[in-house]
């Protein structure tokens, strides 16, 4: 099977991840910048921890799927070279298909504090979940540009 052809499995799974990303995205963070009282008042209650613990989630596996499946694939598909993450994050964003590979590697930074529960304080976590609300849509952005690229591949038969 090309790579294209695999592409193409793996883009309904990331339309499903990028929707529900955005619409928890959307029920847990407020218009208003984040503060401690917001992150008291969220962790204080079950629905709360569950709309964090959902969130983070669905933040760590579209990134997951996006730069450790797709991207290889999307780089195959094009005969580029497929290399290391952080080379295919740099190939990416000279590809124009992300705004900024260093923005990634923060990204993933974030991804992990929060997955791996290192931010026992209060003002970490409080930074961490600030970066990754404004990373939601560099993410998504990011699959979009990245599928309108496999779209264009797929239909001149590449």
């Amino acid at each position: 099977m090309k790579a294209a052809e695999r592409l193409s499995l793996l883009e309904p799974l990331l339309e499903r991840e990028a929707a529900l990303l955005a619409d928890v995205s959307s029920r847990l963070f407020p218009p208003a910048d984040l503060d401690a009282t917001w992150l008291g008042a969220l962790l204080s209650l079950p629905e709360g921890c569950d709309k964090l613990e959902s969130f983070v989630g669905k933040f760590c596996r579209m990134q997951d799927t996006l730069a450790g499946k797709y991207l290889p694939l999307l780089l195959e598909a094009s005969e580029e070279p497929v290399g290391t993450a952080i080379d295919n994050l740099a190939r990416a964003e000279r590809l124009r298909w992300l705004e900024d590979a260093a923005r990634w590697r923060r990204m993933r930074r974030a991804r992990n504090w929060l997955v791996h529960e290192y931010l026992s304080d209060p003002a970490d976590m409080l930074s961490a979940l600030g970066e990754a609300r404004v990373f939601v849509a560099h993410l998504i952005g990011a699959w979009q540009r990245m599928r309108d690229y496999a779209t264009t591949l797929r239909e001149n038969d590449v």
